[in-house]
C-alpha cells in the first residue's frame, strides 16, 4: 500500500515537471506574431532650425516633440523665436514611428555675440641709437701771462761829428821880410795859419800879423 502511494505520487511529480517544460518551451507571442508589424522612421537631423520648422518636420513623420529651454528653462511660446542646439535621440537615428524626440532650445535673444578678437597691437621697430659718446671735458685753457715789454729807450743821440777843416800845409818857402811884403803880396793880415806868417810880422802876439 505504501509502495504503491509513493509511486503515485512520484508519477505525478513527474507529469508536472514535463508540464512545466513544455509550458516554457512555448514561444512568446510578440506583436509581430499577432499580426501587427511595428514601422520605424528615420530621425532628421534638426539642429540649427527653428523650433516651429523642426517640429513641423519631426510630426510629418508621425514623430512626438518634446522641446525644453536648455538655459534659462523658460516657458516656450512663440516657437518661430526658438532655435534647436540639441536632440534625442540624434540625427539619421532609427525609431518607432510615434516615439518622442526630445529637443533642447534657446531663445534667439539669447544668443551672445562673438566677441570681436582684439587686434593685436604691432609693435613699431625701435630705432638703433648710437651710443652716445662719452663728453671729455677740456681742461681750461690757461692763458699765459702777459709780459710787459719793457719801454722802448731811444737810442742816445750821438752829436753830430764836426769834421775839423783840413789843415793845408803851407806852401814851402814863403816868406815875407816885412809887413810891406805882406800887404804887396795881398796876404795882410796874416793869420798863423797862413804860409808866410813869423814872429816878426806879428809884434803883439795875438797871432794875427801886419794888422796894423
Amino acid at each position: 500500500m505504501k509502495k504503491t502511494l509513493a509511486l503515485v505520487v512520484l508519477t505525478g511529480l513527474m507529469l508536472s515537471g514535463c508540464a512545466t517544460k513544455q509550458a516554457s518551451s512555448q514561444p512568446t507571442a510578440t506583436p509581430a506574431a499577432s499580426g501587427v508589424a511595428e514601422h520605424t522612421v528615420e530621425v532628421p537631423d534638426v539642429v540649427g532650425l527653428t523650433l516651429d520648422k523642426a517640429t513641423d518636420q519631426l510630426k510629418d513623420l508621425g514623430l512626438k516633440v518634446e522641446a525644453k529651454d536648455v538655459k534659462d528653462d523658460k516657458s516656450i511660446i512663440v516657437k518661430k523665436n526658438w532655435q534647436v542646439v540639441s536632440e534625442d535621440p540624434v540625427g539619421k537615428s532609427k525609431v518607432t514611428e510615434g516615439s518622442t524626440i526630445k529637443l533642447g532650445v534657446k531663445h534667439l535673444t539669447d544668443e551672445t555675440p562673438t566677441p570681436t578678437p582684439t587686434p593685436t597691437p604691432t609693435q613699431a621697430p625701435v630705432p638703433l641709437v648710437a651710443p652716445v659718446a662719452p663728453v671729455v671735458e677740456s681742461p681750461p685753457v690757461v692763458a699765459p701771462p702777459v709780459v710787459e715789454a719793457p719801454p722802448v729807450v731811444a737810442p742816445p743821440v750821438a752829436p753830430p761829428v764836426v769834421e775839423a777843416p783840413p789843415v793845408v800845409p803851407p806852401p814851402a818857402a814863403v816868406y815875407y821880410a816885412n809887413c810891406a811884403a805882406v800887404r804887396a803880396a795881398g796876404a795882410a793880415p796874416i793869420h798863423i795859419s797862413q804860409p808866410g806868417y813869423g814872429r816878426h810880422l806879428d809884434r803883439d802876439g795875438d797871432g794875427w800879423g801886419c794888422d796894423k
